[in-house]
């Protein structure tokens, strides 16, 4: 999972939260980032006990909130500013709006991840995936 305390919906709707309830490196607020932790720290051991029970199938997973976080912590390569979210207009209501440059955001509607950041993400992911192959398969 992402890390939902920077989501844009958790961040409105909770931004009268008190200052400390935030992290002061990132924006976002601590607690629902602690629950998403605790949710992938259950899902990577879930997936550590499958490779275990077996061995002869490959099984990959990405680390979405660390590849988040990074960009969070990277304005200038994804954009932040506002979160563009408005409670009132869901994504695909006709009042919803959606950034007017998705390429340097993080966010393109406030709910799902651009185009740019989900690239960020995939070459990574493929990266990972081409390391992990045998030598003689990879070339």
């Amino acid at each position: 999972m992402i890390p939902s305390g920077c989501a844009p919906p958790i961040l409105v709707t909770f931004e009268d939260a008190d200052a400390s309830e935030y992290d002061a490196t990132t924006g976002c607020l601590k607690e629902p980032n602690e629950i998403v932790k605790l949710h992938n720290s259950l899902l990577r051991d879930a997936v550590q006990k499958l490779q275990e029970e077996h061995p002869d199938v490959t099984i990959i997973h990405t680390d979405l909130f660390n590849h988040v976080m990074e960009m969070v912590k990277a304005p200038e390569k994804f954009g932040r500013g506002r979160y563009h979210y408005n409670l009132s207009a869901a994504c695909g209501d006709e009042a919803a709006t959606t950034c007017e440059d998705p390429s340097t955001h993080l966010f393109w509607d406030g709910v799902h991840l651009t185009e740019a950041a989900y690239h960020y993400i995939a070459e990574d992911w493929l990266n990972t995936i081409v390391s992990s192959l045998p030598t003689t398969l990879s070339s």
